[in-house]
C-alpha cells in the first residue's frame, strides 16, 4: 500500500503543479486581454479623430487629380500642333529633297552665281543712295551756312 499512497502522492502534487501552471497561463491570458481591450479603446479614440483628417487629404487629392486632369487636357492642342508642325517639316524637307535631286551641281553653281551678282549689284546701289544722301546733307549744311 505504500507504494500506491506514494503513487497517489505524487499524482496529486503533480495535478496541483499542472493547475498552478494552468491558473499562471490564464492570469497572464487575462492580463493580455485588458490589454487588448485598452489598446483598442485607444485605437477607436485615434481612428475618429484620423479619419476626418483622411477624408479632407482624399479630397484635396482628388482636387489635384481634376486640375492636373484639365492642365492635361490644355496641353493635347499643344501636342497637336507640334505634331503638324512636325508633318509641315517633314512635308518641306521632302519637297527641298526632291528639288535638290531634279537641280545638278552646274545648275546650282549657276544660280548661286546669279544670287551672288544679285548681292554684289544691291551692295552698289546701297553705296551710290548712301553717297547721294552724303552729297544731299552737304549741300543743305552749305546752304545753311550761307543763309547765316
Amino acid at each position: 500500500m505504500p507504494i500506491i499512497s506514494v503513487g497517489l502522492l505524487l499524482i496529486a502534487i503533480a495535478f496541483a503543479v499542472v493547475c498552478c501552471y494552468i491558473a499562471f497561463t490564464l492570469n497572464r491570458l487575462s492580463y493580455n486581454i485588458r490589454s487588448l481591450g485598452r489598446s483598442v479603446v485607444k485605437m477607436e479614440e485615434e481612428m475618429n479623430h484620423i479619419t476626418p483628417e483622411i477624408s479632407t487629404s482624399l479630397q484635396e487629392v482628388n482636387h489635384l487629380i481634376d486640375d492636373t486632369h484639365k492642365k492635361l487636357q490644355a496641353t493635347d492642342s499643344v501636342f497637336g500642333s507640334l505634331e503638324d508642325v512636325g508633318t509641315s517639316v517633314q512635308s518641306l524637307n521632302e519637297a527641298y529633297k526632291v528639288k535638290r535631286q531634279a537641280l545638278d551641281d552646274g545648275k546650282l553653281e549657276e544660280k548661286l552665281n546669279l544670287a551672288m551678282k544679285g548681292i554684289t549689284w544691291s551692295e552698289a546701289a546701297i553705296q551710290i543712295y548712301k553717297s547721294y544722301q552724303a552729297s544731299k546733307m552737304n549741300k543743305v549744311n552749305q546752304q545753311r551756312e550761307e543763309v547765316k
